[in-house]
């Protein structure tokens, strides 16, 4: 009886340990903070299956997530852009693992996009197997984020001010030439020969 008890009880912990393994949640992490528009960051994510067992890989894309919160969690692909999916293939490793870049966009109805996805509206990544075909199939969700502004926006700010100090010292240099020289022509007055 002691020894059916033993094996009953190492059965069901093998049963137990395969369905934990079987059914663990996929997991997505992205960058702590505020992305901002066209910036690529780096997705991880765990969980997945193997690429044996999904050769056409994960798609990643960005999804409304009204508020940032957990209830409003998009509920189908209607609430995601399908514009926004990764242009290449990500595979996963051995253990269901991936690492991968994505591009961030800044998306609402003024580019033509079916959600917001801005300084002021929450998004999150959706990353899983087919989100037209499979929305809640293996998948999950990022962390939600909202867009800090434009990148290449800064980057133009900072090198206008670069420019407008450049500007400045070239014409003052150019000024400083010019008086320079109209002193100089008046110490050495050219002479002027006329010709009979």
């Amino acid at each position: 009886m002691a020894s059916r008890t033993v094996g009953a009880i190492v059965v069901c912990a093998l049963i137990g340990l395969f369905a934990s393994n079987a059914w663990a949640g996929a997991s997505v992490t992205i960058p702590a903070g505020a992305p901002h528009n066209d910036q690529t960051i780096t997705v991880t994510g765990t969980g997945f299956p193997v690429h044996v067992k999904d050769p056409t890989g994960v798609q990643i894309l960005e999804c409304s997530d009204p508020g940032g919160s957990t209830a409003n969690l998009p509920s189908s692909n209607l609430f995601c852009d399908g514009s926004t999916i990764n242009p290449t293939q990500i595979n996963t490793d051995a253990t269901g693992a991936f690492t991968a870049k994505y591009y961030i966009y800044s998306l609402n109805s003024t580019h033509t996009s079916n959600i917001s996805c801005d300084k002021t509206h929450y998004c999150v990544l959706w990353v899983g197997i087919d989100y037209n075909q499979d929305f809640f199939g293996t998948h999950a969700f990022s962390t939600p984020f909202e867009i800090a502004g434009s990148a290449t926006l800064s980057t133009a700010i900072s090198s206008g001010s670069s420019s407008t100090i450049w500007i400045v010292i070239v014409v003052i240099v150019v000024v400083a030439g010019v008086l320079l020289f109209a002193r100089s022509r008046r110490r050495h007055p050219t002479s002027t020969s006329s010709s009979s």
